[in-house]
């Protein structure tokens, strides 16, 4: 995920269902449990990457125990479990359920924190530790919602996953998917916790990890010419990548954008005086909604094609990781039931796009069905930083959103 977002103009919110048992429910919101729970998933530390997820996994089954819910692991990797949580009911194609997501993992701490990064602070209305914001105070959010729910419309079908390794190459969310032997059609809709700063962001781009080794032959660097340096070639690759991507965006509509190219990382040579014979470049793909990381790296190809060109130099471009992107139509049941679950809140409710990536493109295409994303905290200006935070207001405010739209979307007809 990155900055950047695309917000849509009058998103035309619809009033949401006012009945006794969403007041029921709302009322079990409990913002200092929310606040606590957070605060035990930020205590488990889980790093990536350089660590594991398997302690805050552990915080999840505890308080999905506590709030009466079903919790099944999907081993991924020693030590980093995916984790299904249910509440009511398992999803079908018969009684769809409501699916929400989120991840376990967390980005490493890194320098700069006033105090320990996994030791939650709470003062002046925010709570404070890594992952804060991305996305512990999302996930107890969403924990809290899915349980008031449950206690008073126990036969509705409600879900959350929680995967590992969202942060780095998305091997939970795949794994996943690959292991899911039930029907594909059992979600009428899925709402991603990730933090939005309350915004409702209907559409969303993909990534695509690619990775290019160039290789040449080396020589001293008194007689450059005997060799075949990489790291020029690689250069020029680079200079491929920059100028498509002016390309692209210079066809740039909607609330996406475009497609963009972006290289990460270049590391290659020996030293100042030998031509380098080998130099690796790590490039990131921005993919819209359809667009595949094939695709993408068939493009790369045939750019690394032209600036291979009378180098004497050979290269092999791969791609490592790819996460789909989505769009939701704004005037989709989901959508209005977001905007107008907020709006009862006093929240702004605008409706956006992101140029960031998030799981919820998977689960889009895997399984057919509408998905928003929506959360508390910042992603831009609060995730991903020292002394990352979320506010707490926040917290409830999404927890009774979530609730009001999991209410909602069990009284609305199912659309895929």
């Amino acid at each position: 995920m990155t900055d950047g977002r695309g917000r849509a103009g009058g998103h035309g919110a619809v009033p949401g269902y006012e009945r006794p048992d969403a007041e029921r429910a709302l009322a079990l919101i409990d913002e200092a449990t929310i606040v606590a729970d957070a605060s035990s998933l930020i205590l488990a530390a889980s790093e990536n990457p350089g660590g594991t997820e398997l302690a805050a996994v552990r915080v999840l089954e505890t308080i999905a125990s506590r709030l009466g819910a079903r919790s099944r692991r999907t081993t991924v990797a020693p030590d980093r479990p995916n984790l299904s949580i249910r509440f009511g009911p398992d999803p079908s194609p018969e009684l769809p359920g409501v699916l929400m997501l989120g991840h376990s993992d967390v980005v490493p701490a890194g320098t700069g924190w006033t105090a320990s990064p996994f030791s939650p602070r709470v003062a002046d209305g925010w709570l404070t530790g890594r992952g804060a914001a991305d996305m512990k105070g999302g996930i107890a959010a969403a924990l809290q919602a899915l349980a008031a729910v449950h206690r008073v419309r126990p036969e509705l079908p409600l879900e959350l996953i929680v995967t590992v390794d969202e942060e780095d190459l998305a091997t939970g969310i795949q794994a996943q998917l690959a292991s899911d032997a039930e029907p594909i059609e059992r979600y009428r809709a899925c709402i991603v916790a990730e933090p939005t700063d309350l915004a409702v962001v209907i559409a969303c781009r993909g990534a695509a990890n690619l990775e290019i080794e160039v290789s040449g032959r080396a020589a001293h660097a008194g007689r450059p010419e005997d060799g075949a340096s990489a790291i020029t070639t690689a250069a020029r690759i680079a200079t491929w990548i920059a100028e498509d991507h002016e390309r692209l965006r210079a066809g740039a509509t909607g609330l996406l954008g475009s497609a963009t190219w972006s290289v990460g990382r270049i590391e290659g040579g020996h030293g100042t005086s030998i031509v380098p014979d080998r130099c690796t470049l790590l490039v990131d793909r921005r993919l819209m909604p359809g667009e595949t990381g094939a695709e993408a790296l068939r493009e790369l190809e045939a750019g690394i094609d032209a600036a291979l060109e009378g180098s004497g130099c050979t290269a092999r471009a791969a791609l490592l990781m790819e996460m789909p992107g989505f769009e939701t139509d704004p005037t989709h049941p989901l959508a209005q039931t977001a905007v107008a679950a907020l709006t009862a809140e006093g929240a702004a409710a605008p409706v956006e796009a992101w140029t960031a990536a998030c799981e919820g493109g998977f689960i889009a295409q895997r399984h057919g069905c509408p998905t928003v994303i929506l959360g508390p905290g910042d992603i831009t200006g609060q995730a991903h930083q020292p002394d990352e935070r979320v506010r707490i207001a926040d917290l409830g405010t999404a927890a009774r959103a979530y609730t009001r739209m999991l209410m909602d979307l069990h009284g609305a007809p199912h659309q895929h």
